[in-house]
């Protein structure tokens, strides 16, 4: 990514939301003002693979040049890449050889890049310094704290296969499991049966079975079923409402698992941070969750960030450029 004798166009910051359900990208001048922005599908590489996620990233960033009619060369003084699915060292590595190759690909020179997990770096957006706790639900789930002495603690995020649980993904499998087991005769009658059908298209069970093992079912397709948990609740769907309620449970097991790594004084204030669509749009389960851990933890101060996590890693990405 050498900038050579190319003249460049500059810019302060480029920051990347990358999620489980979109990709958004933004370039900002030194204030966080937004001068472009750019969207595109999952880039999770965990759920849509390294070939998709790359495709979804560089759309995204490509996007935005666009929208500031940048064109050639450019350079940004600071990249902040916030990634679903990034969980491992190995998935650090993998991670930056792709951010390399669409750096190379779109001709951008950064001076200084910043790949983080989406949950810790939205944190950092938000607590900076400061104790903090972020509970991401969203298509996945995952906690990130913070105990303000320079400690930071993870909690889930293990992916569909064996995690995220309390996360739309979750919900929208045990609501198929639930549909299942009412058609064999084990489990309890559920409105979920004829709505889930009906969503999707179905005539009956076996075309809804096909589908949870065709490549045409993927993660996002599932957790898109949460909804319809939410709505045969409403209607007083007793199954609905047992797979919210584990649901909740779950999301608050992952916050206090977190909370006995930060040890956190009693007297200590910690804001608690909620973000994804499971915590922000699901009623139902924001209280349950809120209810829960802030009668456990009184030091827990539920901060109202209704921001798109794209402003918390655009925070996070301005810090860095002080620094």
């Amino acid at each position: 990514m050498g900038e050579g004798s190319v003249s460049r166009r500059k810019f302060p910051l480029l920051a990347v939301d990358s999620g489980g359900t979109k990709t958004v990208a933004v370039i900002t001048d030194e204030r966080g003002v937004f001068l472009g922005i750019g969207k595109a599908g999952s880039s999770n590489h965990q759920t849509v693979g390294i070939r998709r996620a790359k495709q979804a990233l560089k759309t995204a960033i490509q996007g935005a040049l666009e929208s500031v009619a940048a064109e050639g060369a450019v350079s940004f003084r600071c990249a902040v890449l916030a990634l679903a699915g990034l969980d491992t060292a190995a998935d650090e590595e993998e991670m930056r050889a792709v951010v390399d190759e669409i750096a190379e690909e779109l001709s951008l020179a950064i001076d200084r890049r910043v790949i983080e997990n989406d949950c810790l770096c939205a944190l950092l957006g938000v607590v900076r310094n400061r104790p903090g706790i972020l509970l991401i639900a969203g298509t996945g789930s995952i906690v990130f704290a913070h105990d303000g002495r320079g400690h930071y603690f993870r909690t889930g995020g293990w992916g569909y296969r064996v995690g995220d649980e309390g996360s739309g993904y979750w919900i929208g499998n045990e609501a198929i499991r639930a549909v299942l087991r009412m058609h064999d005769g084990r489990g309890k009658p559920t409105l979920l049966s004829e709505m889930i059908l009906r969503r999707l298209g179905f005539a009956g069970i076996e075309s809804l079975y096909d589908w949870v093992y065709s490549e045409r079912c993927s993660v996002d397709d599932v957790g898109a079923l949460a909804t319809i948990v939410e709505e045969a609740a409403e209607q007083g769907d007793s199954v609905s409402l047992a797979i919210l309620d584990h649901a909740a449970c779950e999301l608050e097991q992952l916050l206090l698992a977190a909370l006995r790594k930060m040890r956190l004084d009693e007297a200590t204030p910690c804001p608690l941070i909620l973000q994804g669509g499971v915590v922000q749009r699901n009623e139902y389960i924001r209280r349950k969750i809120v209810s829960g851990i802030c009668r456990t933890h009184p030091q827990l101060t539920l901060v109202d960030n209704g921001d798109d996590p794209i402003h918390n890693i655009v925070r996070r990405g301005l810090d860095l450029l002080e620094t």
